[in-house]
């Protein structure tokens, strides 16, 4: 067999060819013991394209390889693999605990990002932090791209009750990392359309929430999305650009912070520090949750089930009929996978498209008058876990916490869960836009934009909004520069 190194940066690629058989494999150990001898070294690929055989010696290569870098906080990649050596890694259970790639370039890339959560790790002490009234921030940075929330179908349909077969749309696990909506699984629509429920997916998981009486949630991880298990749903919501900017959120409150007080401290930062905060936060996290508070649709939003008053579902005359609130907690110290988005009625949301703005969200004037923002959270939930003191990566988490802990649960999150600790990927919402990518279904009838202009604009410019927010956002801001001056003092 012949072997060829090389060195990229950081990384070291092993390209090899012919058999990794008993006799490969201990060629393949020498070179590698040499290689693992610089200690520094974290971070190696395997350029597999030309290897034709691979034996349960090779296996243990691969293996010990992964342990050791591992150990190392750094990763080994495989890429290009031949369809029998992908055969065999499968029959031994192995791909779901190693890092595949298609091709070396996708390896590499992965690779780098090691490289730089090993660097974030070794500066943590290093990283921007801010006290508040409700706990303590770590900022971690994340990817300097545009995030935008992809919407496909509207929350107008859900809110009156009007899905028909029509408007469903269909996409595979893969296509839908981060996002939140209503929707259901089955082949076809007699399996689902009637039992249509809160849905989430994270991490390449699902969990939803049949409104079928029974009240339990599905959860499905699936460990090869050959495509043929598809997604339904009338209405989602995903966040799509990656996430800039990684939390580290601790409460200092007692019995933790409630939701709806994480998101205010999360809107007040993002206007003092983020230029590109313009209104709207994508939120994915790793939640330790000690009171949680669930909303729960109990009925399918179909047309055939709408309500004989013509009015919506969330109507006060229909609303109990609809839905479920928790008034004490539904789970007390638990670990929560969610994902959600936040909206700042106190910015200027005229920067958005006022038709997509109208497709994701509803505004209920009481409630902003109350509060000031617009809260959508969905969380599959855990037997707790333990949570890191140091986290950078939370795809790497979600994985974890998806395979490794007990499902317990899929909720519509209120407003009034206490979180103690959380690991939040925050997404600043550059645009709302129609998601297509992947969707199969009918294409949707436009929304008026006039119609929508004139709703939000009486919405969102509610009297009590503005002085709330703008009191909020004083009191926030004095505490923050007493803090500056009693560093200053220190100094």
């Amino acid at each position: 067999m012949e072997i060829r190194v090389q060195r990229h940066g950081d990384t070291v690629v092993v390209g090899m060819n012919g058999r990794i058989d008993a006799f490969g494999a201990v060629e393949l150990d020498r070179t590698l013991k040499d290689i693992l001898a610089d200690e520094a070294l974290a971070c190696v690929a395997f350029d597999m394209e030309e290897v034709r055989y691979l034996s349960s010696a090779g296996i243990r290569s691969i293996v010990r390889t992964t342990k050791i870098l591992f150990r190392r906080n750094g990763a080994l990649a495989l890429c290009a693999i031949s369809s029998y050596c992908r055969n065999v890694l499968d029959t031994a259970g192995m791909t779901r605990s190693l890092n595949i790639f298609s091709t070396r370039s996708e390896a590499m890339n992965f690779l780098q990002s090691v490289h730089w959560e090993r660097q974030a790790l070794e500066n943590w002490e290093r990283m921007e932090t801010a006290d508040s009234p409700i706990g303590k921030f770590r900022f971690v940075p994340g990817e300097n791209s545009h995030a935008n929330l992809k919407v496909i179908g509207s929350i107008a349909d859900i809110f009156h009750s009007r899905v028909d077969e029509s408007r469903i749309f269909s996409r595979g696990f893969s296509q839908t990392e981060y996002s939140i909506g209503v929707g259901g699984l089955g082949e076809v629509s007699d399996d689902y359309m009637s039992v249509l429920g809160s849905m989430i997916t994270i991490g390449g998981t699902m969990a939803w929430l049949p409104t079928d009486g029974h009240d339990l949630a599905d959860f499905l991880v699936p460990r090869n999305d050959t495509g043929s298990v598809m997604i339904r749903t009338p209405f989602n919501l995903t966040l799509s650009g990656g996430f800039n900017e990684y939390i580290m959120f601790e409460s200092t409150e007692e019995g933790g912070t409630t939701l709806d007080r994480l998101y205010r401290g999360l809107f007040l930062l993002s206007r003092r520090r983020r230029r590109d905060f313009r209104g709207v936060l994508g939120v994915a996290a790793w939640m330790q949750v000690s009171e949680l508070m669930a909303g729960t649709m109990m009925r399918s939003p179909v047309r055939e089930f709408a309500p004989a008053n013509k009015k919506s579902i969330t109507d006060p005359v229909n609303s109990n009929e609809w839905f479920k609130r928790d008034i004490l907690p539904r789970h007390s110290d638990v670990t929560c996978l969610t994902c959600g988005v936040g909206v700042d009625l106190s910015c200027d949301l005229s920067v958005y498209d006022q038709s997509g703005l109208y497709n994701a969200f509803y505004i209920d004037p009481v409630t902003a008058g109350e509060r000031g923002h617009i809260l959508n959270n969905h969380a599959a939930v855990f037997d707790q876990i333990h949570m890191p003191e140091k986290i950078v990566c939370l795809d790497k988490m979600v994985r974890d916490v998806s395979s490794k802990a007990e499902f317990k649960d899929m909720r519509k999150l209120r407003d009034n869960c206490r979180v103690t600790r959380a690991f939040l990927g925050v997404s600043y919402i550059r645009k709302l836009v129609r998601d297509d990518s992947g969707w199969q279904g009918t294409a949707e009838i436009p929304v008026s934009r006039s119609i929508a202009e004139k709703r939000y604009k009486e919405e969102a410019e509610f009297p009590l909004v503005p002085q709330k927010r703008e009191a909020e956002l004083n009191k926030f801001q004095r505490f923050l520069e007493a803090q500056q001056a009693k560093l200053v003092q220190e100094d």
